[in-house]
């Protein structure tokens, strides 16, 4: 039985998040009327490797100022804000989930990115915009809770105009062994849907995009992970009030702790991609 998005909903709602991060930054010695984009890094960059991987990926992208982008699963909108301020581009992101949209929202007003960045709630597989409405589309791992991933990069395909840019870094099925839930995408099983690496590469040739890069990055992951236990167990990382703990709720470390264990054991992979729209 496939997950429908009111369960998918459901996985990501804690409820009182923007109280618990605001907390959390006024803990940190944060003024939470006036923020920097960085300091909210530890909790808006929903992904394996956080702001680092954002960066990394934007590096690829190539995108330049003034570009349209749209980020597709945009979370709590660390990516959208990086991009908007680093990159000098408009981001325009669209997520599922209600509360994460209102977060991103109020985060990007407290940080001065109001004018840069603007989010609303909607699904991946019925985007509301424009064919050829973007030069770029960004994702960061947002496509483990959709079956129907044909449809969900046809639609990325169709809103980027001819030349644009769909650029991505996200988890892939590994060795084909059964993941060990909760992880951060799925509280179980059904809420899951896994595409192999090079089955995702050729659906996105499927759908009208030409490979430009890349790479599985499931190496550096683990090695990044394993640098932040060590650096935690010589005490140089004690827990801090900001983290992703906010947003993946009461079983956070069950599911940071699975995830890991399925990365070690080749459960899953992690692979970035830039995929061109060819010109008309």
């Amino acid at each position: 039985m496939h997950a429908s998005e009111a369960d998918i909903q459901r996985h990501y709602s804690q409820g009182g998040l923007l109280e618990r991060i605001l907390a959390a930054l006024q803990a940190a010695g944060k003024d939470i009327e006036a923020l920097a984009v960085e300091e909210l890094a530890p909790v808006d960059e929903f992904h394996t490797r956080g702001r680092t991987a954002t960066r990394e990926l934007a590096e690829l992208a190539g995108i330049a100022p003034g570009t349209r982008v749209l980020d597709v699963g945009s979370g709590l909108g660390g990516p959208a804000r990086f991009l908007a301020s680093t990159c000098g581009c408009d981001v325009t992101g669209i997520d599922l989930h209600p509360e994460f949209c209102t977060v991103a929202t109020e985060l990007s007003r407290r940080s001065g990115m109001a004018g840069r960045t603007r989010f609303q709630q909607g699904s991946a597989l019925h985007l509301p915009f424009k064919d050829g409405a973007f030069d770029a589309a960004w994702t960061m791992q947002m496509q483990m809770n959709i079956a129907d991933k044909p449809r969900l990069y046809g639609e990325i395909a169709r809103v980027l105009r001819p030349g644009g840019r769909f650029v991505f870094q996200d988890i892939c099925a590994g060795n084909g062994e059964p993941l060990h839930y909760p992880v951060p995408w799925a509280s179980r099983a059904e809420q899951s849907f896994l595409i192999a690496p090079d089955a995702l590469r050729r659906l996105l040739g499927e759908v009208g995009l030409r490979e430009v890069h890349w790479r599985d990055i499931s190496a550096e992951n683990i090695a990044w992970r394993k640098k932040q236990v060590a650096k935690m167990a010589q005490g140089k990382g004690a827990a801090a009030p900001l983290g992703m703990h906010l947003v993946l709720g009461e079983r956070a470390a069950d599911k940071s702790a699975n995830s890991a264990r399925d990365a070690d054991e080749g459960r899953i992979r992690t692979v970035q991609g830039v995929f061109e729209k060819p010109d008309a």
